[in-house]
Protein backbone atom coordinates (compact mmCIF):
# COMPACT_ATOMS: atom_id res chain seq x y z
CA UNK A 1 0.00 0.00 0.00
CA UNK A 2 1.62 3.15 -1.08
CA UNK A 3 1.82 6.91 1.15
CA UNK A 4 -0.32 10.00 -0.51
CA UNK A 5 2.06 12.21 -1.46
CA UNK A 6 1.53 14.30 2.10
CA UNK A 7 2.40 11.31 3.98
CA UNK A 8 5.49 10.73 1.91
CA UNK A 9 6.57 14.07 2.18
CA UNK A 10 6.44 13.75 6.01
CA UNK A 11 8.23 10.54 5.96
CA UNK A 12 11.00 12.06 4.63
CA UNK A 13 10.51 14.68 6.58
CA UNK A 14 11.28 12.39 9.81
CA UNK A 15 13.89 10.18 8.03
CA UNK A 16 16.02 14.15 7.66
CA UNK A 17 15.33 14.99 11.21
CA UNK A 18 16.29 11.40 12.05
CA UNK A 19 19.62 11.16 10.19
CA UNK A 20 20.39 14.82 12.11
CA UNK A 21 20.11 13.49 15.23
CA UNK A 22 22.10 10.32 14.31
CA UNK A 23 24.76 12.85 12.80
CA UNK A 24 24.76 14.67 16.16
CA UNK A 25 25.11 12.03 18.20
CA UNK A 26 26.78 9.52 16.11
CA UNK A 27 27.12 5.64 18.24
CA UNK A 28 24.54 6.12 20.55
CA UNK A 29 23.16 2.72 20.72
CA UNK A 30 19.95 4.22 22.55
CA UNK A 31 19.68 6.84 20.54
CA UNK A 32 19.67 4.36 17.49
CA UNK A 33 16.94 2.44 19.20
CA UNK A 34 14.58 5.11 19.57
CA UNK A 35 15.18 6.39 15.56
CA UNK A 36 14.56 2.95 14.75
CA UNK A 37 11.37 2.67 16.14
CA UNK A 38 10.11 6.04 14.79
CA UNK A 39 10.54 4.57 11.65
CA UNK A 40 8.87 1.94 12.07
CA UNK A 41 5.90 3.66 14.21
CA UNK A 42 5.28 5.88 10.72
CA UNK A 43 5.98 2.88 8.44
CA UNK A 44 3.40 1.33 10.70
CA UNK A 45 0.30 4.43 10.54
CA UNK A 46 1.19 7.71 9.77
CA UNK A 47 -1.31 9.16 12.09
CA UNK A 48 0.24 7.33 15.09
CA UNK A 49 3.57 9.36 14.58
CA UNK A 50 2.28 12.65 16.29
CA UNK A 51 1.00 11.48 19.37
CA UNK A 52 4.03 9.71 19.59
CA UNK A 53 6.51 12.35 19.16
CA UNK A 54 4.43 14.88 21.64
CA UNK A 55 4.93 11.90 24.14
CA UNK A 56 8.65 12.01 23.60
CA UNK A 57 9.16 15.78 23.78
CA UNK A 58 7.01 15.25 27.40
CA UNK A 59 9.66 12.81 28.68
CA UNK A 60 7.19 9.80 28.02
CA UNK A 61 10.10 7.87 26.44
CA UNK A 62 8.52 4.80 27.39
CA UNK A 63 5.94 5.15 25.35
CA UNK A 64 8.90 4.65 22.10
CA UNK A 65 9.09 0.84 22.84
CA UNK A 66 7.29 -1.12 20.68
CA UNK A 67 3.95 -1.92 22.44
CA UNK A 68 5.09 -3.98 25.73
CA UNK A 69 9.31 -2.81 25.63
CA UNK A 70 8.69 0.02 28.36
CA UNK A 71 11.51 -0.77 30.71
CA UNK A 72 14.57 0.18 28.47
CA UNK A 73 17.44 2.21 30.09
CA UNK A 74 16.92 5.79 28.60
CA UNK A 75 20.20 7.52 28.50
CA UNK A 76 21.19 11.46 29.57
CA UNK A 77 22.42 11.59 25.77
CA UNK A 78 18.90 10.87 24.39
CA UNK A 79 17.78 14.17 26.58
CA UNK A 80 20.24 16.11 24.95
CA UNK A 81 19.19 15.52 21.66
CA UNK A 82 15.40 15.90 22.46
CA UNK A 83 16.71 19.90 23.92
CA UNK A 84 18.90 20.06 21.13
CA UNK A 85 16.35 19.05 18.68
CA UNK A 86 13.07 20.19 20.05
CA UNK A 87 12.04 23.20 17.50
CA UNK A 88 12.79 20.84 15.15
CA UNK A 89 10.19 18.07 16.73
CA UNK A 90 7.73 20.14 17.62
CA UNK A 91 7.89 21.10 14.02
CA UNK A 92 7.71 17.37 12.59
CA UNK A 93 4.75 17.48 15.29
CA UNK A 94 2.67 20.15 14.07
CA UNK A 95 3.07 18.97 10.33
CA UNK A 96 2.01 15.25 11.41
CA UNK A 97 -1.40 16.86 12.95
CA UNK A 98 -1.97 18.70 9.46
CA UNK A 99 -2.49 15.50 7.29
CA UNK A 100 -5.71 14.41 6.99
CA UNK A 101 -7.68 13.38 3.61
CA UNK A 102 -7.37 9.48 2.76
CA UNK A 103 -4.89 6.57 4.56
CA UNK A 104 -4.88 4.24 1.63
CA UNK A 105 -3.34 1.46 4.18
CA UNK A 106 -6.67 1.93 6.57
CA UNK A 107 -8.93 1.54 3.36
CA UNK A 108 -6.74 -1.72 2.24
CA UNK A 109 -7.78 -3.12 5.60
CA UNK A 110 -11.46 -2.11 5.81
CA UNK A 111 -11.79 -3.51 2.80
CA UNK A 112 -10.17 -6.65 3.73
CA UNK A 113 -12.51 -6.30 6.84
CA UNK A 114 -15.55 -5.98 5.11
CA UNK A 115 -14.79 -8.74 2.23
CA UNK A 116 -14.35 -11.13 5.43
CA UNK A 117 -17.26 -10.08 6.99
CA UNK A 118 -19.91 -11.87 3.88
CA UNK A 119 -17.30 -14.84 4.47
CA UNK A 120 -18.97 -17.96 6.81
CA UNK A 121 -16.03 -17.37 9.15
CA UNK A 122 -15.53 -13.63 9.56
CA UNK A 123 -13.17 -13.33 12.04
CA UNK A 124 -10.26 -11.42 11.79
CA UNK A 125 -7.29 -10.89 14.13
CA UNK A 126 -4.92 -8.13 13.29
CA UNK A 127 -1.66 -7.60 14.72
CA UNK A 128 0.59 -4.40 15.41
CA UNK A 129 3.57 -3.45 17.11
CA UNK A 130 2.30 -0.18 18.17
CA UNK A 131 -0.23 0.91 21.09
CA UNK A 132 -0.50 4.18 18.70
CA UNK A 133 -1.47 2.20 15.56
CA UNK A 134 -3.95 -0.12 17.61
CA UNK A 135 -5.65 3.00 19.26
CA UNK A 136 -5.49 4.46 15.83
CA UNK A 137 -7.37 1.40 14.52
CA UNK A 138 -9.67 1.48 17.01
CA UNK A 139 -10.99 4.18 17.25
CA UNK A 140 -11.38 4.39 13.05
CA UNK A 141 -13.02 1.24 12.65
CA UNK A 142 -15.60 2.27 15.82
CA UNK A 143 -17.42 4.38 12.58
CA UNK A 144 -18.63 0.95 10.99
CA UNK A 145 -20.36 -2.03 11.70
CA UNK A 146 -17.73 -3.94 12.79
CA UNK A 147 -17.72 -5.33 16.53
CA UNK A 148 -13.81 -4.92 17.33
CA UNK A 149 -12.27 -5.68 20.44
CA UNK A 150 -8.31 -4.20 21.55
CA UNK A 151 -5.75 -6.26 23.64
CA UNK A 152 -2.42 -5.17 24.87
CA UNK A 153 -0.02 -5.66 27.50
CA UNK A 154 -1.98 -3.41 29.88
CA UNK A 155 -5.33 -5.42 29.61
CA UNK A 156 -5.47 -7.47 32.57
CA UNK A 157 -5.69 -11.18 32.02
CA UNK A 158 -9.25 -11.98 32.98
CA UNK A 159 -10.69 -9.19 29.82
CA UNK A 160 -8.17 -10.85 27.85
CA UNK A 161 -9.57 -14.01 28.16
CA UNK A 162 -13.28 -12.69 28.19
CA UNK A 163 -12.45 -10.81 24.84
CA UNK A 164 -10.82 -14.09 23.21
CA UNK A 165 -14.31 -15.73 24.69
CA UNK A 166 -16.38 -12.97 22.74
CA UNK A 167 -13.91 -13.38 19.86
CA UNK A 168 -14.59 -17.16 19.27
CA UNK A 169 -18.50 -16.52 19.68
CA UNK A 170 -21.33 -17.43 16.60
CA UNK A 171 -21.64 -14.10 14.38
CA UNK A 172 -25.26 -14.35 15.61
CA UNK A 173 -24.31 -13.88 19.03
CA UNK A 174 -25.08 -10.09 20.02
CA UNK A 175 -21.56 -10.14 22.16
CA UNK A 176 -19.44 -11.88 19.54
CA UNK A 177 -16.73 -9.61 17.73
CA UNK A 178 -15.67 -9.62 14.65
CA UNK A 179 -12.14 -8.39 14.43
CA UNK A 180 -9.62 -8.63 17.52
CA UNK A 181 -6.76 -5.52 17.46
CA UNK A 182 -3.90 -7.13 19.73
CA UNK A 183 0.03 -6.51 20.03
CA UNK A 184 1.71 -9.92 20.39
CA UNK A 185 1.78 -9.81 24.50
CA UNK A 186 -1.64 -9.27 24.00
CA UNK A 187 -2.32 -12.47 22.69
CA UNK A 188 0.49 -14.57 24.56
CA UNK A 189 -1.17 -17.83 25.79
CA UNK A 190 -4.52 -17.42 23.97
CA UNK A 191 -5.03 -19.79 20.95
CA UNK A 192 -7.41 -18.53 17.96
CA UNK A 193 -8.00 -22.21 15.91
CA UNK A 194 -11.56 -20.65 15.34
CA UNK A 195 -10.34 -17.78 12.99
CA UNK A 196 -8.97 -18.07 10.16
CA UNK A 197 -7.58 -14.62 8.47
CA UNK A 198 -4.63 -12.84 10.31
CA UNK A 199 -3.44 -9.07 8.97
CA UNK A 200 0.15 -8.02 10.04
CA UNK A 201 -0.52 -4.23 9.82
CA UNK A 202 3.48 -3.93 10.30
CA UNK A 203 6.45 -6.19 10.73
CA UNK A 204 8.43 -6.93 13.87
CA UNK A 205 12.16 -7.03 12.99
CA UNK A 206 12.54 -10.87 14.03
CA UNK A 207 10.78 -13.20 11.72
CA UNK A 208 10.17 -15.70 14.48
CA UNK A 209 7.50 -12.81 15.52
CA UNK A 210 5.58 -12.98 12.82
CA UNK A 211 5.28 -17.09 13.31
CA UNK A 212 4.51 -16.36 16.54
CA UNK A 213 1.91 -14.18 15.13
CA UNK A 214 0.71 -16.92 12.94
CA UNK A 215 0.82 -20.02 15.05
CA UNK A 216 -1.80 -18.24 17.68
CA UNK A 217 -4.03 -19.28 14.47
CA UNK A 218 -1.88 -22.19 12.52
CA UNK A 219 -2.56 -24.50 15.05
CA UNK A 220 -3.76 -27.72 16.28
CA UNK A 221 -7.50 -27.26 16.06
CA UNK A 222 -7.57 -25.32 12.94
CA UNK A 223 -10.99 -26.08 11.21
CA UNK A 224 -10.43 -24.35 7.91
CA UNK A 225 -8.32 -26.36 5.28
CA UNK A 226 -6.77 -22.85 4.60
CA UNK A 227 -5.66 -19.74 6.47
CA UNK A 228 -4.96 -16.07 5.00
CA UNK A 229 -2.45 -14.36 5.75
CA UNK A 230 -2.43 -10.28 4.59
CA UNK A 231 1.12 -8.78 5.35
CA UNK A 232 0.51 -4.42 5.08
CA UNK A 233 3.67 -3.34 3.61
CA UNK A 234 4.65 0.46 2.41
CA UNK A 235 7.38 0.71 -0.32
CA UNK A 236 9.98 2.27 0.38
CA UNK A 237 10.15 2.27 4.51
CA UNK A 238 11.67 0.16 7.34
CA UNK A 239 8.74 -2.44 6.74
CA UNK A 240 9.40 -2.46 3.37
CA UNK A 241 13.26 -3.02 4.37
CA UNK A 242 12.03 -5.55 6.66
CA UNK A 243 10.37 -7.77 4.57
Amino acid sequence: VDFTTDQTILHEKLIDLIGRMLTWRHGDQNLQFMMTTLRRQVASCVFGLAPLLSDMLKRHLSQLQPSEMSDVDVSEEIDEVLSEFRTDIESLVAHAQTIEGPDPKFDALLKVIQDKQVTPNNKLLLFSTFRHTLAYLNERLSHYSIRIGLIHGDIRDDERRELRHRFSLDNGDPQALDVLLSSEVGCEGLDFQFCNGLVNYDLPWNPMRIEQRIGRIDRYGQQSETIAIYNFITPGTVDAEIY
